[in-house]
């Protein structure tokens, strides 16, 4: 490996995708020469694979917290269906007759609904009393 193959590799990494052709006008060679080069490169396990960094950004857009009164005689397995649910991410006990207060998270508002009604409202033994859209988080 020798100064042109690094060249290469740093126009690779930046560009998996890059042409030969690209290649070869950004480092000031012919374009055979970066491709005998690369071959090179992948017979000697240099290159092993071509791959693509992708940041998916899974992260909901849109959060709530949903105040629920249980049936208490049936909490052990109200409590393990919530769980269940992916969109609920903290399930918190409250004192008193406060009952249960749980966030999700969501993608965007108009799943809020079908969220209520196909899942959390399936459970038996729960009422909702009340939701709340988080709007900002402050800490």
């Amino acid at each position: 490996m020798d100064v042109i193959d690094i060249k290469i590799l740093e126009e690779l990494k930046l560009n998996s995708r890059m042409s030969y052709s690209d290649i070869s006008e950004r480092i000031g060679k012919t374009e055979a020469t970066v491709r005998r080069r690369v071959k090179k490169l992948l017979e000697d396990k240099v290159i092993k694979q071509f791959t693509i960094e992708y940041e998916i950004d899974t992260k909901p857009k849109t959060s709530a917290t949903i105040k629920i009164e249980p049936d208490f005689k049936d909490i052990k397995r109200i409590l393990s269906e919530l769980k269940k649910i992916d969109e609920i991410t903290a399930i918190w006990r409250l004192s008193g007759d406060c009952g249960l207060l749980m966030k999700v998270d969501i993608a965007t508002i108009e799943q809020f609904n079908p969220l209520i009604e196909d899942k959390i409202s399936q459970v038996s033994g729960i009422k909702i009393v009340e939701t709340c859209f988080i709007t900002d988080i402050i800490k």
